[in-house]
């Protein structure tokens, strides 16, 4: 067998090969260990957070609706409002969100329009325009086992405007 200068014996050459494949051994789980914690767990949260932010759009474009339309057909002003706040909240905890929660709000704005008849009185009756939002802070820093922190949110909002029906008798 001859031999060139310069070159190791086939022999020598395979056991240094080998010698550094059990050197490396275990180093793929690791590398993709690392990928993973550092691709994947940022983008489970992601995804998370705009879960959050689609049901938050659920509902409040729902609770807006609802409240528009529970307004429009209560029997007075008073008794309008409470219905409404009331269908917002309900609607608001059919999606999980707590009544009462601070990051919730709902605002309603009734009035009458120019050139209606004498029946809207006060922002309620007959032609009334009303103008109900809702809105919702989205947290989007969370810590595990302790839930939302006081960090940047996510204002979520939904508008619903409808009127009262013109040639609809209130009253009992």
């Amino acid at each position: 067998m001859s031999r060139r200068p310069g070159c190791a014996p086939a022999d020598a050459s395979a056991a240094g090969h080998a010698g550094g494949r059990r050197a490396e051994r275990g180093a793929a789980v690791v590398e993709l260990l690392v990928v993973m914690l550092t691709l994947l767990v940022p983008l489970v949260y992601v995804m998370v957070v705009m879960a959050d932010v689609q049901r938050a759009l659920l509902a409040t474009s729902s609770a807006a609706r609802e409240a528009g339309r529970v307004y429009v057909t209560g029997s007075g002003r008073l008794d309008a409002e409470r219905r409404a706040g009331l269908a917002s909240r309900e609607v608001l905890a059919t999606y999980g969100i707590r009544p009462g929660d601070p990051r919730a709000g709902m605002r309603l704005r009734a009035g009458c329009p120019p050139g209606v008849a004498s029946g809207c009185v006060g922002g309620f009756g007959p032609g009334a325009e009303v103008r109900v939002v809702v809105t919702y802070r989205v947290p989007v820093v969370r810590l595990p086992f302790l839930g939302a922190v006081a960090a940047p949110n996510l204002m979520i909002g939904a508008t619903h405007h409808t009127r009262v029906d013109r040639y609809r008798g209130l009253g009992g």
